[in-house]
C-alpha cells in the first residue's frame, strides 16, 4: 500500500467482498480507521452522547468488535461509530483553535498563526470545502458550543441532516480528524449517497489526506476509472466454512482499464454523459467542472492530444453503450474555422484561454470580494479596487506584458505551422526538394493588443486572453482579498460556486456551446 495510492476492491454481489474487507479490517494495524457497510446513517439524539472518557473506552471496544465476523452483515457498536468522528472532528476544532490563541499570547501581534487561522484551514474549514466539492450545499459549523448543520440562514442539530448528508459529513469527518498516517478502510461508500456526490467525495477525501492510505469496497467503477494512481482487487468468488469465508479467488488489476466487460455490465452507473478535460484529477479543472456539471462524470486525460483520442475512441463505438462523450480543451489561440472543426467532433476549445480565467473572472472575485469584506470588516469596494490594482500592478511589471504577448504569438505561429504542413499526398505529387513558410509575426500586433487593455485597466478581458498563471497576478488578486495566496484563493473559490447557483451559471455561459450540451 502507497500513500495516496488508494486500493479498489471489486466484484459483483454476493462474491465475499464484505467478508474480505472485515478481514482486512483485523489486519491493516493500529492506525486503521474502519468504516464498515452495516453502519447506520443516523444519531440517536440530537446532540453527542459521547464524552471524552467514553471515547477512551470506544478506541478499546471498535477493534474487538471488527474482529467479529457479524460486523459484515449487523450493526454491532450502534451509533457510537457516527459519534466518534463527530466528537473527533470538534475535538480537531477545539484544538486548531487553542493552539493558534496560544501562539498569538504568546508572539503577539506577528505571530505566524494569525495568518494560520486566517488560511481555512481548520478541520472545519476543510469539511465545508469537502461538502462544497461533493456538490452538498450544507456547511457545519460550531454554535452554542456543539456542531451544527446550516443551510442559507438555518442552523440546526447535524442529526437533522439528510442520509445523504450525514453519511458525507461522517466520511469527510473521520478523515480530517484521523492521525497522520492513518489507513481508511471503507466498505460501500455509495450507501446513502448519489453517484453525483460519492465519486467527487471520495476523489476529494484521497487528495485530501495524500500521506495516508485507503482501502475502499465499491460498485462505483467511476472511482478506479479516475486517472489517479490505484490498484484494483477483483473478487470473483469464495469458500466458506460454515459462517466464516476460508478463502477468496481474487485477481489483482494494475489499471482500469484491465475491468473484465462482465463487471462493467453488472456494475455501471447510470451517468450517460462523459466529459474528458486536460489536466489531472488533482488540477484545478477537475474540481471546478464537477461542481459545475454534477451529472456528468469528468475525466481527465494529460494532453489535448489524449482529450480528443479518449473522445473519438467512444464515439467511434457508441452503439456498442450508452455513454456520451464531450472533450474541452485549451483555446491555444484557434481561428473561428478550427474551433467549428472541433466542435462537430464532439471537442469544445474554451472560449477563454484556460481555466484560471474562470476562477479569477470579474464575477467570481467580485463574490470573493464581498465574502472578504464581511469577515474582515472592510468596504467590499476597497477590496475589489484593490485587488483591481494588485492586478494591474502586476501585469505592468517589467516584461510581463511582454511575455504574454510573445506565449500567445508563440502558440499561434506553432498552429500555423502545423496547418501548413503538406501531407503525404502533397509531398508525393509536388516536385520541389525544398518546402517554404512564410508566416508574419503577430507579436507587434499582440503586444499592440494587450496594451490597450492595460491602458483601458480591462483585467478581465486579460484574465481572459492570456496565461497569466505565468504572470505575477493571480497571486497579486488572492493577496490584495487578504488570501494567504493562491492555494487559499482558489479553495474559496470553489466554495463559493457550490452553493452559488447564479455564479454556477454565469461561469457556464463563459463555456458557450459546451454548457447547452451538457444540460
Amino acid at each position: 500500500m502507497k500513500p495516496g495510492c488508494p486500493i479498489f476492491i471489486l466484484g459483483r454481489n454476493g462474491t465475499g467482498k464484505s467478508a474480505l474487507v472485515g478481514m482486512l479490517s483485523t489486519k491493516l494495524g493500529k492506525n486503521l480507521v474502519f468504516m464498515p457497510g452495516s453502519r447506520p446513517a443516523y444519531f440517536d439524539r440530537e446532540s453527542l452522547n459521547l464524552t471524552a472518557a467514553s471515547r477512551r473506552d470506544l478506541a478499546i471496544n471498535l477493534p474487538q468488535w471488527d474482529a467479529d465476523p457479524d460486523t459484515r452483515w449487523k450493526v454491532t457498536s450502534g451509533t457510537a461509530r457516527n459519534e466518534k468522528a463527530i466528537h473527533d472532528l470538534q475535538s480537531a476544532e477545539l484544538q486548531y483553535k487553542v493552539d493558534a490563541a496560544n501562539e498569538i499570547k504568546a508572539e503577539g501581534a506577528q505571530s505566524s498563526a494569525i495568518a494560520r487561522l486566517q488560511s481555512n484551514n481548520a478541520p472545519l474549514d476543510r469539511i465545508n470545502a469537502l461538502l462544497s466539492q461533493s456538490n452538498l450545499q450544507v456547511r457545519v459549523l460550531i454554535s452554542e458550543g456543539e456542531l451544527k448543520a446550516q443551510q442559507g440562514d438555518s442552523v440546526y442539530s447535524f442529526a437533522r441532516m439528510s442520509d445523504g448528508e450525514r453519511a458525507a459529513l461522517i466520511f469527510a469527518a473521520e478523515v480530517v480528524a484521523a492521525p497522520d498516517g492513518a489507513i481508511f478502510l471503507i466498505d460501500e461508500p455509495e450507501l446513502h449517497l448519489h453517484p453525483a456526490i460519492v465519486v467527487p467525495l471520495l476523489k476529494a477525501l484521497i487528495a485530501e489526506r495524500p500521506t495516508c492510505g485507503f482501502v475502499i469496497c465499491t460498485h462505483e467503477l467511476e472511482l478506479p476509472g479516475n486517472s489517479f494512481e490505484s490498484k484494483i482487487i477483483l473478487v470473483r468468488g469464495c469458500k466458506w466454512s460454515g459462517t466464516v469465508v476460508e478463502s477468496w479467488q481474487v485477481d489483482v488489476l494494475e489499471a482500469p482499464e484491465e475491468i473484465p466487460e462482465w463487471l462493467c455490465v453488472d456494475l455501471i452507473g447510470s451517468r450517460q454523459k462523459i466529459l474528458f478535460i486536460e489536466g489531472t484529477a488533482n488540477s484545478l479543472d477537475h474540481p471546478l467542472y464537477s461542481l459545475l456539471f454534477p451529472k456528468v462524470s469528468v475525466r481527465s486525460r494529460e494532453s489535448c492530444r489524449e482529450v480528443m483520442r479518449a473522445v473519438e475512441g467512444l464515439r467511434a463505438v457508441e452503439k456498442m453503450h450508452r455513454a456520451q462523450a464531450f472533450g474541452l480543451i485549451d483555446h491555444d489561440g484557434m481561428d473561428e474555422q478550427q474551433v467549428l472543426d472541433f466542435e462537430s467532433h464532439g471537442i469544445y476549445p474554451l472560449p477563454i484561454f484556460a481555466v484560471e480565467s474562470l476562477y479569477y473572472s470579474s464575477d467570481v472575485l467580485a463574490g470573493l470580494a464581498a465574502q472578504q469584506a464581511k469577515t474582515f470588516g472592510l468596504p467590499v469596494e476597497q477590496l475589489q479596487h484593490e485587488a483591481h490594482m494588485a492586478a494591474l500592478q502586476a501585469v505592468t511589471a517589467k516584461g510581463v506584458s511582454e511575455h504574454l504577448a510573445s506565449r500567445i504569438s508563440e502558440r499561434h505561429i506553432r498552429d500555423q505551422l502545423l496547418l501548413a504542413l503538406p501531407d503525404r499526398k502533397m509531398m508525393m505529387e509536388g516536385a520541389k526538394n525544398h518546402i517554404e513558410f512564410k508566416l508574419e509575426s503577430p507579436y507587434p500586433r499582440e503586444l499592440e493588443h494587450i496594451g490597450e487593455m492595460i491602458n483601458a485597466q480591462d483585467i478581465d478581458a486579460i484574465v481572459c486572453r492570456y496565461p497569466v498563471r505565468e504572470s505575477g497576478m493571480l497571486n497579486a488578486i488572492a493577496k490584495a482579498l487578504h488570501f494567504n495566496g493562491r492555494t487559499d484563493y482558489e479553495r474559496a473559490a470553489l466554495i463559493l460556486i457550490g452553493i452559488n447557483d447564479e455564479l454556477q451559471q454565469s461561469l457556464k455561459l463563459k463555456l458557450g456551446k459546451l454548457s447547452q450540451m451538457l444540460v
